[in-house]
C-alpha cells in the first residue's frame, strides 16, 4: 500500500553481521562464508549451503558444539583476494567461490557467487560482496 504519511525506518549498517555457526562445523577468519537455507553459517563448498554471506572477521570454532552454540562475525567489506587471470576489464563480473578460500570467474559446477570484481589496482583484485 502507498504511503499517505512520514515512516519511521528502522535501519542498520550492511555491511557486518553475526550468523549462528552450524554444528561440527570450524570457519577460519578470512574466509567466506555461506548459510544454509535454516540461516546456519558454513563453507562455502558445504552440501547445504545456499548463499555466501561474506567473510568472516575472525575465527569460529563450533565443531564440538551444537547448532547455533557460537556465532560468526561476518564483514561485506571490500576484500582482496587471489583470482587468477583477473584484470581490469573483468570489473562487476561474478566471482565465484569453489571452497572458503578459492575464488574463480567462471562457475563450472554450481559454486556459488561470492561477489563480483570491485575493482583491480596495484594491490590486486577487490572482491566486492553482493
Amino acid at each position: 500500500m502507498a504511503a499517505s504519511s512520514d515512516i519511521e525506518r528502522v535501519t542498520r549498517r550492511g555491511d557486518r553481521s553475526a550468523f549462528p555457526v552450524k554444528a561440527g562445523t570450524l570457519i577460519y577468519g578470512g574466509t567466506q562464508v555461506a548459510l544454509t537455507a535454516a540461516g546456519l553459517a558454513v563453507k562455502p563448498d558445504h552440501a547445504d549451503a545456499v548463499a555466501v554471506a561474506g567473510w568472516a572477521r575472525e575465527r569460529a570454532d563450533n565443531s564440538a558444539g551444537g547448532d547455533g552454540a557460537i556465532r560468526v562475525d561476518v564483514s561485506k567489506e571490500m576484500l582482496r583476494i587471489s583470482l587468477a587471470g583477473a584484470d581490469a576489464s573483468n570489473i562487476n563480473d561474478p566471482v565465484y567461490v569453489a571452497d572458503d578460500n578459492t575464488y574463480q570467474l567462471t562457475n563450472g559446477s554450481g559454486e556459488l557467487q561470492a561477489g563480483t570484481v570491485g575493482f583491480v589496482d596495484e594491490d590486486g583484485v577487490w572482491l566486492k560482496a553482493l
